[in-house]
């Protein structure tokens, strides 16, 4: 079945399903709406999790494997499967079998950004929404987007007037992400109302060294910037998984962006909220970065979230290292 955003904690608290396909390009709700999924798995007994990339040359087979096989840790397991293209490469005939006859013992989150009208028409997508829960998320309209920012202020705890609201939209050019992680600045801080001049003042000038300005210089390609940048943020005690959050903020945008050229480009520079002044950036992105490459990023971005939970290595050497792949100029 099909829900909106809005209707999944609802339906988490009837129980869970045997899947779960979460699919849209603002990566702070899509992950928002998994933790959710998660969240719910833990509490009801869930005690494993697996994570799956099916990035192009996947093994579908193991997947097929790996959910049919008992576990020798957990009698339930959350079985994620992340689909950085939203095609899979078998056509999604593991997906379809795996959906059409669901394991008791397994629930499947699938993450996957927008989907086109074919892969919706697919038969493995039909088939999720047959047994499980779809939820599309859209991008937030320009014109909504003070309001999503007026409801995000008030779940803090914090009163603004309109016109602060109007000035946190402007500095945040409808990113979701930067505009959370402002809020949540507030927020610690003790505010509770805030007006235009105060939100001016607590925002500062703090543009040279925040996530945001490191996800850029990642993007642009200055490495040198890029790891200067990092330095200070770590030494500042900055969460690596916010600074992590921006660069794969960008790094959806890239895929979105990836293959068009001309008037499509620049609606997709529209629909992704990339404002003009951005655009050379991206564009320059956009000719070094190719499609394997920008999905093994994404892949190497998994790899420092898991780390930054405490499952893996050491996560700061593999941003630094992730910041230094998406530097590198292309082999001509």
């Amino acid at each position: 079945m099909k829900l909106r955003s809005e209707e999944l904690t609802e339906a988490l608290k009837k129980g869970l399903e045997a899947v779960y396909l979460i699919s849209g390009d603002e990566p702070l709700l899509i992950n928002e709406l998994s933790d959710q999924v998660r969240q719910a798995a833990r509490k009801r007994g869930v005690e494993e999790r697996l994570v799956f990339h099916a990035e192009a040359g996947f093994d579908w087979k193991s997947l097929h494997e790996e959910a049919n096989s008992m576990s020798l840790f957990a009698t339930q397991r959350l079985l994620e499967v992340r689909i950085p293209n939203g095609k899979p490469s078998d056509k999604g005939e593991t997906l379809k079998a795996l959906l059409t006859n669901p394991s008791p013992d397994n629930t499947l989150l699938l993450l996957c950004p927008r989907l086109d009208s074919a892969t919706q028409n697919s038969a493995w997508f039909k088939a999720a929404e047959r047994h499980g829960v779809v939820i599309q998320v859209w991008p937030i309209e320009r014109n909504h987007y003070p309001g999503w920012l007026r409801n995000r202020l008030q779940q803090a705890g914090i009163q603004a007037d309109p016109a602060a609201v109007a000035l946190l939209a402007q500095q945040t050019e409808g990113n979701l992400l930067a505009a959370v992680q402002e809020i949540e600045k507030l927020r610690i801080s003790g505010v509770h109302s805030i007006s235009e001049e105060q939100l001016i003042s607590a925002l500062g000038d703090n543009s040279r060294y925040d996530a945001f300005a490191f996800a850029d210089a990642c993007i642009e390609g200055d490495v040198r910037n890029a790891s200067r940048i990092l330095g200070h943020l770590r030494s500042e005690g900055q969460e690596i998984i916010s600074i992590l959050g921006a660069l794969v903020h960008k790094l959806h945008q890239l895929v979105q962006l990836t293959g068009l050229h001309g008037q499509e480009l620049t609606n997709a520079f529209k629909d992704c909220r990339i404002w003009p002044r951005q655009q050379p950036a991206y564009r320059q992105a956009l000719d070094r970065i190719d499609e394997g490459r920008l999905f093994t990023a994404i892949r190497l971005a998994a790899d420092v979230d898991e780390a930054a939970k405490g499952r893996g290595d050491d996560p700061w050497r593999l941003l630094s290292e992730l910041a230094l792949f998406l530097c590198k100029k292309k082999h001509r």
